[in-house]
């Protein structure tokens, strides 16, 4: 009885979840349009169209993938990306558990990302009546495939991603408006035909009435003429705040014209 006790407490617990993932492991030189792929360069792989491994070139021309398939992947067809584009033809099944494999790879398209070269928010503080409004622009450009899209992510304020309006010269604009209060950080994204993306954020502040006197009014939290000629001439205010501002420093009569 003994030995049969001792016997049993030596076999092995099984997980019921069964083994762990072992991903692929893929390594070799990466050509991007006849050249070593850049410094970080982003490779990714797809298995049933699902992103299963994704990693950025830590040296030109070479590049490390682990591939994070399950066993139901066995013998399925590995795709491997650059941006949007798919490798110069690869043909390679996922093995679960297989050795680290050495395979080079070319692929063919636009691997340069698109480049913010500047923007703005004119003006930078607007009121939260929905209609006091910021225009932001941009001007962005990409010198192989073109930029599509230029957009900005409007969450900060209960918004969604919007795209700005394409003007002539590579520049794109967008009127913003808020009802929240606050300062706030938006993201900018350009993206070119082949999905590469440079992104960037702008800021901007919105104000409720209710706060313009202890912003813009000094420490006696009064406005003097002084301070409205400087708010009238400040090109980072908006027209609504100042008129907002107007019609609390004419209150108690016009007389102060």
């Amino acid at each position: 009885m003994i030995i049969l006790i001792l016997g049993i407490s030596f076999v092995p617990v099984v997980s019921a979840s069964g083994p762990p993932s072992i991903p692929n492991v893929f390594e070799g030189n990466l050509l991007s349009d006849g050249a070593n792929a850049p410094v970080g360069t982003i490779i990714s792989a797809y298995i049933d169209s699902k992103l299963v491994g994704s990693n950025s070139i830590a040296e030109v021309g070479k590049y490390e993938l682990a591939v994070s398939g399950t066993e139901k992947d066995n013998g399925k067809k590995i795709i491997f990306k650059l941006s949007n584009a798919e490798s110069e033809p690869v043909s390679v099944a996922y093995k679960h558990g297989a050795s680290p494999m050495k395979l080079d790879m070319s692929f063919k398209g636009d691997f340069i990302p698109p480049i913010i070269e500047s923007f703005s928010a004119s003006p930078m503080y607007i009121l939260n009546d929905g209609k006091d409004c910021s225009a932001i622009w941009v001007k962005a450009s990409d010198g192989y495939s073109g930029v599509a899209s230029v957009t900005i992510d409007l969450s900060p304020i209960g918004g969604e991603v919007v795209s700005l309006n394409p003007e002539n010269g590579g520049t794109y604009t967008y009127n913003l408006n808020s009802t929240l209060a606050g300062d706030f950080k938006f993201a900018l994204t350009a993206t070119d035909s082949f999905g590469n993306k440079a992104t960037n954020s702008i800021s901007i502040t919105v104000l409720k009435k209710e706060e313009l006197t202890t912003r813009y009014g000094g420490a006696d939290k009064a406005f003097s003429a002084e301070e409205i000629k400087n708010l009238v001439n400040d090109n980072n205010i908006s027209s609504g705040i100042k008129y907002a501002i107007l019609n609390i420093y004419f209150a108690d009569g016009w007389d102060k014209i």
